[in-house]
């Protein structure tokens, strides 16, 4: 798969989820599917996703639940929309960010660094708000995504497959 065009598709997954919600999650059927069609890696990328989902379901429900995030939209423990992101982050490891794999430091610093700019862009976006402030609620995702990355890579590297 083209590395760029896995970077573009998980983009516009993640924007149209942010912008139309559930809507979104409809619209990016198409891209996902595409995203199948051009990988030599599904069965790898399809064992990520799974495994990612059911993270997401954990993760942002308790995120929930403890009141650091809400989010916009009907949906337990998440709603179909944020499910799909996940969907569409599961496809970055087998292939742009392959190269990341065996750099823990690396994925710590993306984690900790990209896991509260994506949620703080959909705050911004308004899919998302944070309950408690700001601060708090950047600082543990932080701390939750500088774990939770390697912890995806490590994954993506143990369920086999290697970049196409």
């Amino acid at each position: 798969m083209n590395l760029l065009l896995n970077i573009v598709i998980y983009q516009a997954i993640w924007l149209l989820c942010v912008l139309f919600g559930n809507l979104g999650a409809l619209l990016s059927l198409p891209l996902l599917v595409l995203h199948f069609v051009l990988s030599a890696t599904r069965a790898a990328d399809a064992r990520l996703m799974a495994a990612l989902v059911a993270g997401g379901f954990i993760i942002d429900g308790s995120l929930q639940a403890a009141g650091v995030l809400a989010l916009r939209g009907w949906g337990w423990p998440i709603p179909i929309w944020l499910a799909t992101i996940w969907l569409g982050l599961a496809t970055l490891p087998h292939h742009s960010l392959w190269w990341m794999r065996s750099r823990l430091l690396v994925n710590i610093l993306f984690g900790a660094l990209g896991g509260p700019l994506a949620y703080w862009g959909g705050m911004r976006l308004g899919a998302a708000s944070f309950p408690v402030s700001l601060e708090y609620s950047l600082l543990v995702l932080a701390v939750v995504w500088a774990v939770l990355w390697p912890l995806v890579m490590s994954f993506a590297v143990w369920g086999g497959s290697r970049q196409s």
